[in-house]
């Protein structure tokens, strides 16, 4: 599957390929992706995406990725990318960006 990480500054879009159930961060982390992390584990929020299109290609949220988002107020269509992970499909396109990339 390509994921293609969006930013507010094109220079730094990139994209990368993703096999089924892999992690978004694994993802980030291979291709460098614009994306920032701090404590890896779904509490701090600072990496949270927005899904511009593909959400279809994720795994719905858990409830502790729910609370997370939550305590954020961050609209549905932003994930985290610590504790997301792609479906069984192998073939589409998810189109991500950064939530903290102000434009």
């Amino acid at each position: 599957m390509r994921v293609d990480f969006e930013s507010s500054n094109a220079r730094t879009d990139v994209t990368g390929k993703a096999a089924p159930f892999d992690r978004l961060i694994d993802v980030c982390d291979a291709c460098r992706a614009p994306v920032e992390f701090s404590c890896r584990s779904g509490t701090c929020g600072t990496c949270r995406v927005e899904v511009i299109e593909g959400e279809s290609h994720l795994q719905p949220p858990t409830p502790d990725e729910l609370e997370t988002l939550a305590a954020f107020d961050a609209p549905p269509s932003h994930r985290l990318a610590c504790r997301s992970r792609l479906n069984a499909t192998s073939d589409g396109r998810l189109r991500l960006r950064w939530a903290g990339d102000d434009p």
